[in-house]
């Protein structure tokens, strides 16, 4: 018998019938989601051969039974690239067996595998016909991940074509980087106090009390400006966590409770002016323990005016670095950022009056993320958790954007498809030894307002050994690390494009960050040699996958740009992928908020080994799936990144933050 892989919608009664058929003949049916995979054009020809195109896409297609898709109409290289966009119009179910490969259940290799006199017309077409709604999804998937696994797929960027967006960018009419609530009494913060002497890399002895003057330096040195820039007649500012474009679509609020100074409630926080906007006071409990919560939102119109479809992506990295940048500015005071995992989207929402349709009236609205604990006691019991304000409300928020010149929709869809929470089983983390610290150890407020994306790096660097493993140790999740911040299991894995690290030979390196992911790892990318890399600490999971030259290729997949190759490294971010998000549709968004905390210890590992990282997000995903070796949706790249030492543009000027107060001030680009 024969082993039949089998590409299908799931859900779809007529193709449960027809694996039955191929089960019942006794053939291994293995199936495949024919909605989230990796199609590419050459691929699609091969299941249709010279067969013509009236069979090539399903009749039953809402697209094309509606008239929208005319195939005639837009002939074959047409069809093609709507059914790469939409993987609906392909005529399913496709087939590959014993090398033959086939689109429908009607001819070669089908006819072979159950015989001639099999009744195939019974097993053709539609088994809902006049049904006005689609095929529901099987129990077994949460229905939000079929939209996610659409939403990836329609948003991947191709040799052939980049994901949808903007024609052109009117950088005057850029929409105002900074929310407001117009009306709500505002709070003036501190800065972090020049004497904080934290080293990089731990967490200070002494905890800070919870204090009004320790809430302006953790917000300062997570969420606050680090630098404005100007040239020319331009001026931007930077801010000490990373985003996209520098774009930042991550909106902070704080509710404190028992705080000194600072009157029990929820605020808003604005990172131009280091101030607090009070959005509502909350009753004082007496006997509670002070507590302090951040939470977390996004602004998906900020990435989207200037990339479009993708743009919910780069939201969701940009959330990964905040976590990360409150994680190690709470570390630089003593406390512990931790993750609240049993809040859904909902309820974090209504936390922060986010679903108050009068206070966002007619401007853009946010989409709630995360809430996060900070810990200033490591031996308290725990803390009561916020609760909403019924009461009085303060402040409007501002519009960010008057004349917005595109919608895309899909960014609504695949966020209403996302929202919701989820724990992880338990797991055991791995003993790791201490943390391979810098050789010069420099304070942490030092490395964090420092921190700058590089824009081109030089190419006659070399990178020493110790550094290329400092980098790679910190991305482990031990305890006291950016991944301490939840208690989810590693599930992104880095893959290394290697260019001039001092001892390493040049070429593909797999990083897997636990055990488990091994196993996957080397299933998957199967073709390679997978040869330890002998001079690595024994600690650290490093694999050479093949030694070669791949700086033209790692800059052909980083979207033609220069820094994939002159770097000293590149990175591809190996997500486990399709299980995850099957699961539940809130992953996608998690596995791309661990990216983006990798991202943020490179980062800072960078800047304190005096190296500078970029993080990369425009790349181009199935191609470097196909480089790789990867045939499904298990593994998908979500992130790239690459590190080196900076070429300083000196035509560019850099000023204080924040001019008119005194700081911890490193004006370094």
């Amino acid at each position: 018998m024969a082993r039949v892989d089998f590409y299908e919608k799931p859900g779809c009664g007529t193709n449960a019938r027809q694996k039955a058929m191929l089960a019942a003949a006794g053939h291994e049916v293995v199936v495949h989601n024919l909605l989230s995979e990796p199609w590419t054009e050459g691929r699609l020809l091969g299941f249709f051969g010279d067969s013509p195109i009236e069979t090539w896409f399903n009749p039953a297609s809402p697209r094309i039974k509606s008239g929208e898709i005319v195939p005639d109409a837009i002939g074959a290289a047409g069809l093609i690239v709507a059914m790469l966009a939409d993987p609906l119009l392909i005529r399913r179910p496709l087939i590959v067996s014993e090398g033959r490969q086939c689109a429908g259940f009607d001819r070669e290799p089908i006819l072979t595998l159950l015989g001639p006199d099999k009744d195939l017309d019974k097993a053709q077409g539609c088994s809902r016909p006049e049904a006005g709604a689609p095929c529901p999804a099987p129990r077994d998937v949460d229905p939000g991940a079929e939209i996610a696994f659409a939403y990836h797929k329609r948003t991947k960027h191709r040799f052939t074509a980049y994901a949808p967006g903007p024609e052109t960018l009117d950088w005057d009419s850029q929409p105002n980087p900074f929310r407001e609530f117009a009306g709500a009494p505002r709070v003036a913060l501190d800065l972090a106090p020049d004497d904080l002497a934290t080293p990089f890399g731990v967490t200070a002895e002494t905890a800070h009390p919870l204090s009004l003057a320790a809430l302006g330096a953790l917000l300062h040195l997570s969420m606050g400006l680090s630098a404005w820039k100007e040239f020319g007649p331009d001026r931007w500012a930077l801010r000490c966590n990373p985003s996209s474009g520098n774009l930042h679509p991550t909106e902070a609020y704080v509710f404190a409770r028992g705080v000194q100074d600072v009157s029990d409630g929820l605020y808003h926080y604005v990172s131009r002016d280091h101030v607090l906007e009070r959005r509502a006071e909350t009753p004082a409990l007496s006997g509670e323990a002070p507590s302090l919560y951040v939470g977390l939102s996004s602004v998906h119109w900020r990435e989207a005016w200037k990339y479009g479809e993708r743009s919910f992506r780069y939201c969701q990295l940009d959330l990964g670095h905040a976590l990360g940048s409150i994680q190690t500015a709470a570390a630089a005071l003593g406390w512990r950022a931790r993750l609240v995992e049993t809040l859904d989207s909902g309820k974090i929402a209504h936390l922060l009056g986010l679903d108050r349709a009068a206070d966002f009236k007619g401007v853009e609205g946010e989409d709630a993320d995360v809430l996060i604990e900070i810990i200033a006691d490591p031996g308290a019991t725990g803390t009561t958790l916020p609760t909403a304000n019924e009461g009085e409300w303060t402040g409007a928020a501002n519009l960010l954007d008057a004349h917005p010149m595109y919608r895309w929709p899909i960014i609504g869809e695949v966020s209403a498809a996302t929202r919701g929470g989820g724990a992880e089983e338990a797991w055991e983390r791995a003993a790791y030894p201490a943390a391979l610290a810098p050789a010069e150890p420099k304070k942490a407020a030092e490395i964090i307002l420092q921190r700058r994306s590089a824009q081109h790096f030089t190419t006659k660097y070399h990178m020493p050994q110790d550094n290329f493993f400092g980098l790679l140790d910190a991305l482990l999740a031990r305890s006291g690390s950016l991944f301490n911040v939840w208690t989810y299991r590693p599930r992104l894995h880095p893959v290394f494009f290697v260019h001039r690290v001092e001892g390493i030979e040049p070429g593909l390196y797999a990083l897997p960050r636990h055990r488990d992911a091994e196993t996957l790892m080397r299933q998957e990318l199967s073709e390679f040699d997978w040869k330890p890399v002998a001079s690595a600490p024994d600690h650290l999971p490093l694999f050479r996958l093949k030694e070669i030259d791949c700086r033209a290729i790692a800059r052909r997949l980083f979207c033609n740009q220069a820094i994939g190759a002159d770097a000293c490294f590149g990175v591809a971010m190996l997500s486990e992928f399709e299980d995850l998000v099957r699961a539940n549709a809130w992953r996608y968004r998690q596995l791309h908020w661990e990216a983006g905390l990798i991202g943020q210890s490179l980062y800072l590992e960078a800047e304190a080994r005096g190296l500078r990282g970029t993080g990369v997000g425009c790349f181009f995903d199935d191609e470097t799936h196909e480089r790789l070796g990867l045939k499904s949706q298990k593994l998908q790249t979500l992130y790239h990144f690459t590190v080196g030492q900076p070429l300083a543009d000196g035509r560019i000027m850099t000023l204080p933050a924040y001019p008119d107060r005194q700081a911890v001030q490193e004006q370094t680009q």
